[in-house]
C-alpha cells in the first residue's frame, strides 16, 4: 500500500499532501479574515484576531502571507475568482438573459466587506501612505478583473470600442460597489433593481455613440 493512502482516520483514505493542507490553511484564514474585517474594520483587526478565529498560530500566518494588505488583496482575488468560476455559464444564457443572470448571482452573495474597507482605507489614506498604496493596488486589481471579464463577453455582448472600454470597466465597477454599499447599509436591493443598474450600464446609448477624448 502507497504511504499516502491513509490519513490515520482509517484504511483507504488518501493523506492529504502538504500542498493540499497549506491550501486549506489559507482559506481557513482567508475565511477568518473576512469575518474579522467585517466586525473589526482593517485597522482594527489585528493578525492575532484573525489567527485565533482561523485555529492556528501567528507562524501559520506569516507561513502563507507577509501581512494583513496580502491578506485582503487574497480575500478579493478569492471573491472575483467566484464570479468568474459562473461568468461561462451567465454569457451561455441568452441575449435577454444574461443581465438578469449576473444581477441574480450578484444579490444571492451576502454583501462583501471589502466595500466597507474599500470606505475605511479611503478615509485613511491620507494619513497613511500604507492605506494610499493598499487602496490603489485594491481598485487596480478589481478594475483589471472587470477588463478581462469584458474580454471574455467580446464574443456575446456588444462591448464598446478601446476608447470607451475604460469608461465602461469604470461605470460597472461603480455600479457594483454602489449597490453592494447600499446593501450594508440595508437599502435592500433584489435582482430586478440590480439588473436595471446593470442594464443601464451595459445598454447605455451613449456606448454607440462617437466619443471625443
Amino acid at each position: 500500500m502507497s504511504a499516502d493512502t491513509t490519513d490515520g482516520h482509517g484504511a483507504g483514505r488518501r493523506r492529504r499532501t502538504r500542498a493540499e493542507q497549506q491550501a486549506e490553511t489559507r482559506a481557513r484564514l482567508i475565511e477568518a479574515a473576512a469575518e474579522v474585517f467585517a466586525s473589526h474594520g482593517f485597522e482594527g483587526a489585528s493578525i492575532d484576531l484573525i489567527t485565533e478565529r482561523a485555529g492556528y498560530s501567528r507562524g501559520a500566518f506569516y507561513s502563507n502571507f507577509s501581512d494583513k494588505a496580502e491578506l485582503l488583496l487574497e480575500l478579493s482575488a478569492v471573491r472575483m475568482g467566484d464570479f468568474a468560476r459562473v461568468l461561462p455559464d451567465i454569457l451561455a444564457a441568452s441575449d435577454e438573459d444574461r443581465i438578469g443572470e449576473a444581477a441574480r448571482w450578484l444579490t444571492d452573495q451576502p454583501p462583501h466587506t471589502e466595500v466597507l474597507l474599500l470606505v475605511e482605507l479611503a478615509r485613511l489614506r491620507d494619513e497613511h501612505t500604507d492605506a494610499q498604496q493598499l487602496l490603489a493596488r485594491l481598485t487596480d486589481s478589481t478594475l483589471g478583473f472587470v477588463d478581462d471579464v469584458l474580454d471574455e463577453a467580446d464574443e456575446t455582448l456588444a462591448t464598446p470600442a478601446a476608447h470607451d472600454r475604460l469608461r465602461l470597466t469604470r461605470a460597472i465597477l461603480a455600479a457594483i460597489t454602489g449597490a453592494q454599499l447600499l446593501r450594508h447599509l440595508g437599502v435592500e436591493m433584489d435582482a430586478r433593481t440590480m439588473e436595471l443598474l446593470l442594464a443601464g450600464v451595459l445598454r447605455s446609448p451613449v456606448l454607440t455613440e462617437e466619443t471625443v477624448s
